[in-house]
């Protein structure tokens, strides 16, 4: 008995495809609790981090026999689709109507939002945490994730903080923004989070009069970044039941401050070269 052909959207008017069309409007998707990836390489690092799919959606025309330059990723994509029985065919024109920006990566995916709460974060004995305070564009946080992933760096967000599995976020960060544990929740209740697991809280301000390469980081730690445009402001400055630190990175130009994600790797490496020599 012959297998038989797989069934191919080939109508815009396919439910599935218009849910999809909803699902590009952030909004939208956040109140489906909904995640959705472009691209090989992030769809697989969506599925080794273990979030739920709701559908894997690829091109009619996917050539099989043709070295690709995201080979080992379109083949560990395409085993768990057949797999999980989640595997979907769409006609080339539509994949371009589903694919964010209206420019297709070769998959889009579907997946149930991760929503971790704070509590059940599992932290090493010697956490390195960057807490992001209010940052705005997602190709920062994607950008943070990125050098959080190579610093070996957990990164938790507050909820002020744009949606981190906004588009542009999951492409700037190479998919490692599902590798990384991460939280969205209020400054109060991060505070007392760090505070009860005697983890000390640093805040990165141009204003601070410590220096980083002064600072000491190989102890339970998280730092504090806030927005290019404002800063911290009057955010995270030490209270009664939670002491604060400032922390500053010199600079030598004309220029006062980095850009967020530069900040981020700058802090995070220095870090983990101090912990490196212990």
């Amino acid at each position: 008995m012959s297998e038989s052909k797989p069934v191919i959207f080939r109508s815009s008017a396919n439910p599935t495809l218009r849910h999809l069309i909803r699902m590009r409007d952030n909004r939208s998707r956040r109140r489906a609790n909904r995640v959705l990836v472009d691209g090989w390489r992030e769809t697989s690092q969506a599925i080794r981090a273990g979030l739920e799919s709701c559908g894997i959606y690829v091109p009619e025309s996917l050539n099989h026999g043709k070295t690709h330059e995201f080979q080992p990723s379109i083949e560990a994509v395409m085993t768990y689709a057949k797999a999980s029985k989640k595997l979907n065919w769409v006609a080339d024109p539509l994949m371009e109507k589903i694919s964010y920006g209206q420019s297709s990566r070769g998959v889009v995916a579907e997946f149930i939002r991760p929503d971790p709460a704070l509590k059940s974060l599992d932290l090493p004995e010697n956490p390195l945490i960057l807490v992001l305070d209010q940052i705005e564009k997602p190709g920062n946080i994607g950008a943070v994730f990125r050098s959080a992933d190579a610093a070996g760096v957990d990164v938790i967000l507050l909820s002020e903080c744009v949606d981190q599995y906004n588009p542009n976020s999951i492409r700037s960060s190479l998919g490692t923004i599902f590798q990384i544990p991460s939280f969205n929740g209020s400054e109060s209740e991060l505070r007392a989070f760090l505070t009860s697991r005697s983890i000390k809280i640093f805040a990165a301000r141009v204003e601070s009069s410590q220096d980083l390469w002064k600072c000491e980081l190989k102890g339970p730690t998280a730092i504090v970044l806030g927005s290019e445009a404002r800063g911290l402001k009057q955010r995270w400055f030490s209270g009664s039941e939670t002491p604060i630190d400032g922390i500053q990175i010199p600079m030598a130009g004309e220029a006062d401050s980095l850009n967020i994600a530069a900040s981020a790797a700058i802090i995070a490496f220095e870090a983990a070269r101090q912990r490196s020599n212990c």
